[in-house]
């Protein structure tokens, strides 16, 4: 931003900027590749991006997307590519390239490059001291405000509802159908549905609401970052609660910020690509556990050959449980349960066992009591896998699974797989009659 900032051009005080000055074809001169005959779609997916001194990410942001978008999916998204600096070389150069790697979204209307007149943006000089950031911050994201207004205004009557990204971002495959259907599940009253609690990444609103947000974004341009300003916008919408989808879907990867010299090596917590890995046979059964969950991340996750996983909000205590009650026993052959993950290895099970349970004693909607127990193993590096269980359980039945801790533990727990397979050479063959 750095260099942007320095060509900055400076409108005179009191010149007409912000929305007031924009003509009646702005439209078409803001588009770097000219469109025609585009059709309302679902989503618009709206991407910001400047010059960086040092690491870039947007192509890897834009090929994240399209690896993770389906040939079914494209006719019902355009991303909007908002070169947001002043540079004319840096913005003739990222054209060559995006014309080079994407002609055929480019021509297809999918994917567009826009850019703004200088006189759009108000002035970035005597802006007010706030949050005591110095003078070079407060130009970077009061642009930014502006940058983010000039997108919403163009994105508004592209699609049916718009989603907040940045330059350096990926996300994962599905992606899109998860967004779909939190919409449709989502009650009519959000205004803004959030697919990362990072900063203003991930961020779904109503197309028809983008006015609105541009203008108050424009309207407190220098007192506070978008950051906030959206925050305060769902209030007056009369969404008085943040809604945050977990798991999330877009995680940031920048660590060099588009603000020169600042380092941001901010991680969504909630992100976590975790694919079902083991295939396990999972005879239907419950769940229970004696951890305090959290909401979005109930323990049936883990065990339900669907991605999903189970996520505490807590650490587990001594003696603490996750019991599997299966809905009629079952002859067992292997178990494996895999906590921890890659943005969360701390997340596991340091100290626990796995026993079997023959006999159920007790079993409610939050509770079940299991006795009979064989041993059956100790969790190792946040996992156990037991094998070949025939010949220790002989030729019993297994009516529960329990793991339990067996210390207290620092961190939260994440289980991302329970597998059972059951045994398929257990069928008792009667004689034949001579």
């Amino acid at each position: 931003m750095g260099a942007a900032l320095e060509e900055q051009f400076e409108p005179k005080k009191h010149a007409v900027s912000g929305i007031e000055s924009l003509t009646a074809d702005w439209r078409q001169e803001a588009t770097i590749f000219p469109t025609a005959n585009l059709t309302n779609r679902l989503l618009t997916i709206g991407i910001p991006t400047i010059q960086r001194q040092k690491s870039t990410y947007f192509f890897n942001t834009l090929e994240s997307l399209f690896n993770c978008t389906t040939n079914a999916e494209l006719p019902d998204i355009y991303i909007v590519i908002f070169l947001a600096d002043f540079n004319e070389e840096w913005k003739e150069n990222i054209t060559n390239t995006l014309t080079r790697k994407y002609s055929y979204y480019i021509r297809s209307g999918l994917l567009q490059v826009v850019h703004a007149p200088r006189n759009f943006y108000p002035s970035l000089s005597n802006l007010q001291h706030t949050y005591n950031d110095p003078e070079e911050k407060r130009k970077w994201r009061s642009k930014q405000n502006a940058d983010y207004a000039f997108l919403f205004m163009y994105a508004k009557p592209l699609s049916t509802y718009y989603m907040q990204l940045e330059d350096d971002v990926y996300t994962v495959p599905g992606y899109m159908q998860s967004i779909r259907e939190h919409i449709q599940k989502e009650s009519q009253g959000w205004v803004c549905l959030e697919f990362s609690e990072l900063g203003f990444i991930g961020k779904l609103f109503h197309s028809k609401d983008l006015e609105k947000l541009a203008k108050i974004t424009l309207l407190f341009y220098e007192e506070q970052p978008v950051d906030f300003t959206y925050l305060y916008f769902n209030i007056l919408m009369l969404q008085f609660e943040r809604r945050i989808i977990h798991p999330t879907l877009f995680q940031h990867i920048g660590v060099q910020s588009s603000l020169n010299g600042k380092i941001q090596p901010l991680k969504d917590k909630y992100f976590d690509v975790m694919k079902k890995q083991f295939n396990g046979d999972n005879p239907p059964a419950k769940v229970f556990t004696t951890i305090e969950t959290m909401p979005d991340f109930p323990p049936q996750l883990a065990y339900e050959l669907s991605d999903g996983y189970f996520w505490t909000h807590m650490a587990p205590k001594d003696k603490d449980t996750i019991t599997i009650v299966f809905n009629t026993p079952q002859h067992i052959d292997k178990v494996i349960i895999d906590t921890g993950s890659k943005e969360h290895p701390t997340d596991r099970l340091e100290n626990g066992k796995l026993d079997a349970s023959l006999s159920l004693v007790e079993k409610t909607d939050t509770l079940a009591v299991c006795t009979n127990d064989i041993f059956l193993g100790t969790f190792q590096n946040g996992m156990i896998k037991v094998t070949d269980l025939g010949k220790k359980l002989g030729p019993f039945t297994v009516h529960c699974l329990r793991v339990t801790a067996t210390a207290d533990q620092a961190f939260w727990l994440i289980v991302r797989e329970i597998s059972v397979f059951t045994s398929k050479e257990l069928e008792v063959k009667q004689p034949i009659n001579a």
